[in-house]
């Protein structure tokens, strides 16, 4: 395909998108990214029971995506038959309340192509649609997309960590890449309850 039907087609793409729908929120810098898990305390819907990886801008402000929530939708399925798109067959995932008709993704890989965020060893956080662009025409070997994403304004991500609404984990690439994501708020929350069992005994 062209280079210029690939991107009348991803416009098409992005407009599709929109209809996919899902409601607003990006925290304070470390080295790294990191998740979120939510305690059950939060009843907001759009982060029940959900696992987020965070990155940092270098504004100062923390952006991310919800991990563990795939859609019904696939790529491939929104544009059935556009040779650009007929290999992403993986569900596309809700990414959070955030610019929720826009097409995001998290990748692996040693240099990135374009502008991203770094999110760990070699994981990264693509929110530009030009990076986005790059990673539809030559994806890497990991890569996964989302409709939407997460982020907290100057000092509420603070607010909210101090107030006990999330455990923090260090993000790693195998459980952002996990096929089966459908257990995995459970897993982090025991193992965190644990963390914190052992911790009061000692």
């Amino acid at each position: 395909m062209r280079a210029t039907g690939a991107r009348a087609a991803l416009r098409l793409l992005f407009a599709a998108v929109l209809a996919l729908g899902a409601p607003a929120a990006a925290a304070q810098p470390t080295d790294r990214g990191f998740f979120l898990v939510a305690k059950p305390s939060i009843l907001d819907s759009n982060f029940q029971r959900t696992v987020v990886l965070v990155a940092n801008a270098p504004d100062g402000a923390t952006l991310g995506v919800i991990i563990n929530r795939p859609t019904q939708q696939s790529l491939a399925g929104i544009l059935p038959g556009n040779p650009t798109l007929a290999r992403f067959t993986e569900p596309l995932y809700f990414g959070g309340p955030v610019e929720r008709v826009g097409l995001f993704a998290v990748f692996r890989a040693k240099d990135a192509p374009g502008e991203s965020l770094p999110a760990g060893d070699d994981l990264h956080l693509a929110l530009h649609p030009p990076t986005v662009e790059q990673l539809l025409l030559k994806p890497p070997e990991q890569v996964r997309f989302f409709n939407g994403y997460s982020g907290w304004a100057p000092g509420q991500l603070a607010n909210e960590l101090q107030r006990g609404d999330w455990w923090v984990f260090d993000a790693d690439a195998d459980t952002v890449f996990r096929k089966d994501t459908s257990t995995l708020w459970e897993e982090l929350a025991r193992r965190a309850r644990s963390i914190t069992a052992q911790a009061t005994t000692q």
